[in-house]
Parts: structure tokens; C-alpha cells; sequence
């Protein structure tokens, strides 16, 4: 006979039930309360949520807009969301869809004109709103949140602003009901390791700082990495470095749909004897001696282990 925990956990609707903690609960009452709230949270702690919960998981009375930095991550949120079954449109530099939706998600600067001229909606996020303290792109987002309509409900969401005080200040100075809501405590635990201390012996055929930097990294079992490039052309330029410079025994294979698959091209270049008796190829892994690289594929744009912290200016 099952006991009753046992029978609870075969219920699916219970499974799918969130508890927001209370630093959750108390930015979305402060929402519904209409004021603006500035979130400051790790990284994987549960700022989006606080959004899902406010717009009562897709079901929202007015448009919102959730600006995000990058056409990647837009993306990412109109594919989760849209997987659920919400109304979801996106507008990007590159991309307009569904623009009339209950949630919109967008690049910033593709919603700056329409704040400014005062159609701004319901709420709107700015996820990762320390880009205030980027030198390219700082003015467009200062410009959309002091420039948006007092009807439109402010989300600002970070986990790498120093200085969050100072941004609701500021608010307050614009004439905005704003409150902080923090929350300090670390869902991942984040280890600072700094790349001078990285020594493995690599082999010479690994040239150049980022390809033995990664290298190295995984030969300490710091993998997966992610690198953070500053602009598309830079990610691209430093995955062919990778690519070219780290070992690859089974290279993805790629081929056009219209014609038959061409053997791919290795991106490494053939071993020494010396460096073929050093590393040993073994399945999707090159191991030598008692350490292995577990991923050799780079995509994308990334950093090592180390978050800086942005400042933003005072005013």
C-alpha cells in the first residue's frame, strides 16, 4: 500500500507548484502595489520569476515589455515562454513579430523611441540594467527609463550592480515610487581562480593566451566555460582560434541539405610524434596522463569564473 508522500509525489499538478521565496513575494507585491522595484540578486537566484509571478504566468492585464541586452537571449525568453503556451511577441534589430502581444520581448533599443513619445506599456523590465554603466549603449537605456511614461511600471533586474541604492535614488529624483529588494545569498557558490595560477604543463602545439587558457582550465576541471567577447565578430574570431588550436578527434560534421554530406575538415593540424605519444585520443575526450579535455567545442562568447561587478555613476 503506497503511503501518502508517495502518492502526493505521483500527482503532477503538485509537482509543477513554485514557492517564490520571500524576497520574490515582496518585489511582486511591491509591483502590484504599483511601484517601481529594483531587483539585486546573484546570478540563478530567481529574478525572472519574479516577472512569470506578476504577470500571473502569461495571463496579464496590459502589455509588458521584458527588455534583455542581446537578440541571443531574446530568443531564449520568446522560446521558453512561447513553449509554455503564453502569447509572446519579440523585436529585435533583426526581427519584429506579434508586436501587440500581452508580453513583448525586446532589445532595448528597439523600444526607445516608443517610451520617449510616451506609448510605454504596463510594466517593463530591463534585465541586467547595469548596461546603464556601459560607455556604447548607457545613454539609450538612461534615456528609456527616465524618459518613460509615469504610467509605465519600472522592473529593473541585475545581479552585478555595486551600487543598486544610487539607481532608486534616482528614480526617486524622477519623481518614481521606487523600493530596493535584495537578496545576497548565492544559489551557485561563486570560486574566484585566477588565470596566472593556472600552471599545467600543456603541450606546445596549443598556441595563444585564450586557447591554453582554456586549455589549462580544463585540464583543473573548471569546464564548462563560458567567454564573454564584445561583439559578434570578436566571439567568432576567438571560436576559429579555439577551434583551430585545441585538439578535435571527432569534429562536427556539416553539410549543405540540397547536396550530399562532404567529409568535414579537421581543424587541427597533424601531431608530432612526440605530441602523438603524449596525448591519448579516446572516444569524445583527449586525455594525457591523468587529466582530459571534456569540451573542446566553442560557442559562442564567455569569461572565466571571476563576475566584475559594474558601478554605476552617482548623479
Amino acid at each position: 500500500m503506497l503511503t501518502l508522500s508517495e502518492k502526493l509525489e505521483g500527482l503532477p499538478a503538485l509537482n509543477q507548484v513554485v514557492v517564490p521565496d520571500l524576497w520574490q513575494q515582496q518585489a511582486v507585491t511591491a509591483l502590484r502595489q504599483g511601484q517601481d522595484v529594483v531587483v539585486q540578486a546573484p546570478t540563478g537566484a530567481g529574478k525572472t520569476l519574479i516577472f512569470e509571478l506578476w504577470s500571473n504566468q502569461g495571463k496579464n492585464h496590459g502589455q509588458a515589455i521584458y527588455t534583455v541586452p542581446t537578440r541571443a537571449l531574446a530568443n531564449d525568453k520568446l522560446a521558453e515562454w512561447r513553449a509554455r503556451g503564453w502569447d509572446v511577441g519579440i523585436a529585435t534589430g533583426d526581427l519584429s513579430e506579434n508586436l501587440n502581444a500581452p508580453i513583448l520581448v525586446a532589445t532595448l533599443e528597439t523600444q526607445k523611441r516608443r517610451l520617449i513619445e510616451g506609448d510605454g506599456p504596463a510594466l517593463l523590465v530591463v534585465d541586467e540594467y547595469q548596461m546603464l554603466g556601459d560607455p556604447n549603449r548607457g545613454l539609450n537605456y538612461e534615456l528609456a527609463i527616465a524618459l518613460a511614461p509615469p504610467k509605465t511600471q519600472l522592473l529593473l533586474l541585475s545581479g552585478s550592480v555595486a551600487n543598486p541604492q544610487d539607481v532608486v535614488k534616482w528614480l526617486r529624483r524622477l519623481g518614481r515610487d521606487a523600493v530596493l529588494v535584495r537578496h545576497e545569498e548565492r544559489p551557485v557558490p561563486l570560486e574566484e581562480v585566477h588565470a596566472n595560477n593556472l600552471n599545467y604543463h600543456l603541450p606546445s602545439e596549443i598556441r595563444g593566451y585564450w586557447p591554453r587558457f582554456v586549455a589549462k582550465a580544463l585540464a583543473e576541471d573548471l569546464g564548462p566555460i563560458l567567454i564573454f567577447a564584445p561583439r559578434r565578430q570578436a566571439a567568432e574570431a576567438l571560436a576559429a582560434e579555439l577551434g583551430r588550436q585545441l585538439p578535435a578527434p571527432n569534429p562536427l560534421q556539416l553539410s549543405a541539405r540540397t547536396s550530399a554530406p562532404k567529409p568535414a575538415r579537421r581543424n587541427t593540424r597533424p601531431c608530432s610524434d612526440r605530441s602523438a605519444r603524449t596525448w591519448k585520443v579516446s572516444g569524445r575526450s583527449i586525455s594525457r596522463k591523468s587529466w582530459s579535455l571534456r569540451s573542446r567545442r566553442s560557442t559562442g562568447c564567455a569569461s572565466s569564473r571571476t563576475r566584475s561587478r559594474t558601478r554605476w555613476p552617482r548623479r
